[in-house]
């Protein structure tokens, strides 16, 4: 036994020498000839073997082709690591094609802002270096080459050996990914408690490696990177009402045919048996009103048919027409009819409309249906500032509720913000304790001129960091912010709501006027907006400085065409029918628009007042006290109080009419600081005809 094992041993190390001796091939000489020898073996009785005997491999190549794989067998089983618990997976390091194993940059924000002659100056600069780097390299090359004679049994042992040690490590690793464990292993592994945090972190991370760093970036790539990376800040996570906040649309228009064929004839027997040859071409029904667009013959004025407003309301014995000759843009002269039955318009048939939920600025508003029931939507940034007049009960405070609610349901808080003002105390006490106030409801008159003050400040504030920032208006500088990876420091728009301004303007006229129109004529552009609502339409509350400031006016029903022709510059509002019913001139229009408004109630409100305060937090920027106290302060300190108690002090002596002169003031303010510096005690009380002492010296006065 133990003499055949030695055999095998010797054998074993034979056959290797054999195979060494094999492998080395002696060098030949060029001076010998090669001559080629072949051999020829042809089958004779037998059948032709294949393969023939010569190509069989012998016994002993067979053995020794089995020890080799039986050895590599062995030693790939000895060298595979078996690992005792399972390990979380790690990635291995990937070469980049362009920065091999280098460090890349991570912060890329000014490389993508750097102008194209500086990046192209730069990769100049860097190609010119690779250039001069490469010559030399080349240089350096040819002179260290000496040349070689390369044995052939040298080249064969390397390359055997070079295969060898690159095979080892892809049988590692391929050992390493088909190797599992039980799950019974787990159990030694340490818990891991995973958190918001940590994954709010890794999310970041990976957002902050969304540049691919191993591929060249063409300008258009990092164009587009810019581009996604400003959507990815903007797109934040916006929490808007839903529409079940609202009642049910209405079931529709209750189109009557038989009525509207009625009417038609009416009008056109009427017309006849005034000499006015006319027909009817088109018939458009509304939610309150009908329009018969009629076209006159040759020869007829439209005047005529225009002076025949009443006699046509008598003879169809309607509550109220009105005319519009000729229709903008068509050949023919429209009769607006009331409708037997006015149909409601609701807020959530305005809100489900595509044209609402598309409109991407959070300024959007719905109004109502126009005269074909098409929803009529607008946006505060077009406007930009709107004046709603109209007589009580014709629906003005509803047009406001309708106005607030598509902001609440449009916009966040951090968007848009609403500076309320109520005279009335009730209009709009709905909307306190919503996140988008920037106070709350402010009631007091003196406060409300003190908030439109707060307005013009914060007006010039925001155009101060435009010129600092270089922006012109509110969405430029918006988006500069965001480039700048800066969300928190956009700018939201400030809507300011006055339910009823003739309250205003009979306390204070002039400060209320002047802050009214400074907002009208410059805040545009940096997203302030004014909405202005009255039920006294005339002259001294709607003065030409803000009229020619707000060039939007919704007109409801009024008394007379002098109010009409106030609001709108055009007569008609006169002839609307109340209750929603109003006429719109956008701004540039040149002809007024007929609207149903839609109608909003008291429970939806409060359903979606419920809902904002839920969303978030209430963060008022200043409160109606601060206002009254700051106003106090105004009135009870003067701006000349010290340059007038120096000037006592300095002549010794103090009156109402010397303080008039010097100071060039009026007696009421003279008087009133003649008081506080007897307040004080600076001065003596009025003794008669005899002049005030003054009681105290400059020296006394600044200790």
């Amino acid at each position: 036994m133990r003499e055949r094992f030695i055999g095998k041993i010797k054998q074993f190390f034979s056959s290797e020498q054999q195979e060494e001796k094999q492998v080395a091939i002696p060098k030949q000489k060029s001076s010998e000839t090669i001559k080629a020898r072949v051999s020829y073996q042809y089958p004779k009785n037998d059948s032709f073997r294949f393969p023939m005997p010569i190509d069989q491999p012998t016994v002993g190549d067979m053995e020794r082709e089995t020890i080799r794989r039986d050895r590599r067998y062995h030693e790939r089983q000895i060298e595979a690591p078996v690992p005792s618990t399972k390990r979380p997976f790690k990635p291995s390091v990937v070469a980049s094609p362009i920065h091999g194993f280098q460090s890349y940059e991570h912060d890329n924000e000014d490389l993508l802002d750097k102008p194209a002659f500086l990046r192209r100056d730069r990769e100049s600069r860097i190609k010119d270096r690779l250039q001069n780097a490469e010559v030399d390299n080349q240089q350096d090359n040819r002179q260290s080459e000496p040349a070689v004679d390369v044995d052939l049994n040298e080249l064969i042992s390397e390359k055997r050996k070079s295969q060898i040690t690159s095979d080892m490590p892809l049988l590692k690793e391929k050992v390493q990914h088909t190797e599992t464990e039980p799950d019974d292993k787990l159990e030694h592994q340490e818990p891991v408690i995973s958190t918001k945090d940590t994954k709010q972190e890794q999310t970041s991370r990976i957002q902050e490696k969304m540049r691919p760093y191993n591929v060249i970036m063409t300008p258009s790539d990092k164009r587009r990177l810019r581009e996604k990376k400003i959507q990815q800040v903007s797109t934040e996570k916006r929490e808007l009402p839903s529409l079940h906040l609202l009642n049910d649309q209405p079931t529709g228009l209750n189109q009557d045919q038989a009525w509207i064929d009625d009417q038609a004839k009416k009008l056109t027997e009427t017309l006849a048996e005034f000499n006015v040859n006319a027909q009817v071409v088109n018939v458009m029904q509304g939610p309150a009103v009908t329009r018969f667009e009629i076209k006159p013959e040759m020869g007829v004025k439209v005047s005529k048919i225009r002076n025949l407003s009443d006699d046509i309301k008598l003879n169809m014995a309607a509550k109220d027409i009105r005319i519009e000759a000729p229709i903008p843009g068509k050949n023919a002269v429209g009769i607006e009819i009331p409708n037997k039955v006015a149909s409601p318009v609701s807020l959530h048939e305005i809100f489900a409309t595509d044209q609402f939920k598309e409109a991407k600025s959070p300024l959007t508003i719905g109004l109502g249906l126009d005269i074909a029931g098409r929803p009529v939507i607008t946006n505060i940034n077009k406007m930009p500032h709107g004046l709603i007049a109209g007589a009580t009960g014709s629906g003005k405070s509803v047009c406001i509720n309708t106005i607030l609610t598509s902001i609440i349901f449009k916009a966040t808080p951090r968007e848009v913000r609403l500076l309320l003002i109520d005279p009335k105390m009730v209009e709009l006490a709905s909307y306190n304790d919503i996140p988008h106030l920037v106070s709350p409801v402010i009631t007091d008159v003196k406060a409300a001129t003190q908030a439109l003050k707060w307005a013009v400040e914060e007006m010039e504030e925001r155009y101060q960091k435009f010129v600092q920032t270089g922006a012109r208006d509110i969405n430029r500088y918006n988006q500069k912010m965001l480039e700048q990876n800066n969300p928190e420091g956009k700018m939201p728009y400030i809507v300011i709501v006055i339910d009823e301004l003739a309250d205003l303007m009979m306390v204070a006229p002039q400060d209320v006027e002047d802050s009214i129109s400074r907002i009208a004529q410059k805040a545009r552009a940096c997203g302030i907006h004014l909405i202005l609502a009255t039920q006294r339409p005339s002259v001294d509350v709607i003065t030409g400085l803000i009229k020619a400031n707000i060039p939007t006016r919704i007109a409801f029903s009024v008394a007379s065409q002098i109010d009409s022709r106030t609001i709108i510059d055009h007569a008609g509002a006169e002839r609307l029918l109340g209750k929603g019913d109003m006429l719109f001139v956008e701004n540039g229009a040149r002809h007024p628009l007929r609207v149903q408004g839609a109608y909003v109630s008291d429970e939806e409100i409060d359903r979606i007042t419920a809902d904002a305060r839920k969303r978030e937090q209430v963060n008022y920027l200043f409160e109606q006290e601060d206002l009254l106290e700051k106003i106090e302060q105004e009135e009870s300190e003067d701006e000349l109080y010290e340059d007038v108690v120096a000037f006592v002090l300095d002549h010794n002596s103090a009156s109402t009419s010397l303080l008039q002169r010097r100071f060039k003031i009026g007696y009421n303010r003279a008087a009133r600081l003649i008081d506080t510096l007897e307040y004080n005690g600076i001065i003596s009380g009025q003794n008669g005809s005899k002049p005030r002492t003054v009681l105290i010296s400059k020296e006394d006065y600044h200790s």
